[in-house]
């Protein structure tokens, strides 16, 4: 099967009676919110999705998806590399659904007025999720090694604390 462009936009309900299967990618400079997040957005997301029904008769997007992109060291400030993987399944919010009887690891999808999703929006929000909170090299292969980290030293006799808090009012009212 040929790597295509995925579609922007997908009715999940027809692709399932379909059984669709799509294999392709985004650029990521069309993914605007994921650009900014890393540091460059050269290369592309990798997507697989398979679209089918579920035991229960639920409308099922299978979504894989994977990038290899360049995000900033939060200690060192320098780029390093990260793999983001995406491998979710998910099924669309529709008036009909009983939101009780979805499995609990589905996601739930909003539609459209037209039953559609925002496919490449959803890929996106769920790579923005997968990247760290911060995001740091291994200590060994930081360009800040660990005796360049100072962390100081408290004086032991600062670091205790009167009995009562109001002494030390009462020293600053006496030395006026």
């Amino acid at each position: 099967m040929q790597k295509v462009k995925m579609p922007v936009e997908i009715d999940p309900v027809k692709s399932a009676q379909k059984r669709s299967d799509y294999d392709g990618f985004y650029p990521l400079g069309n993914l605007k919110r994921l650009s900014d997040a890393i540091v460059s957005d050269q290369g592309e997301v990798s997507v697989l999705l398979r679209c089918a029904y579920d035991e229960q008769g639920l409308p099922v997007m299978l979504i894989s998806a994977e990038a290899d992109v360049e995000v900033t060291c939060q200690r060192c400030a320098e780029a390093m590399p990260i793999k983001l993987a995406l491998s979710a399944t998910f099924t669309p919010k529709t008036a009909r659904l009983e939101e009780d009887l979805v499995p609990s690891e589905y996601g739930l999808v909003e539609v459209n007025e037209y039953g559609q999703i925002d496919l490449r929006a959803l890929i996106e929000d769920e790579l923005l999720l997968a990247i760290p909170l911060v995001p740091k090299h291994n200590v060994e292969e930081c360009a800040i090694k660990q005796q360049d980290m100072s962390w100081g030293q408290l004086d032991p006799a600062a670091s205790e604390k009167p009995a009562n808090p109001f002494d030390v009012l009462k020293s600053l009212k006496n030395s006026k």
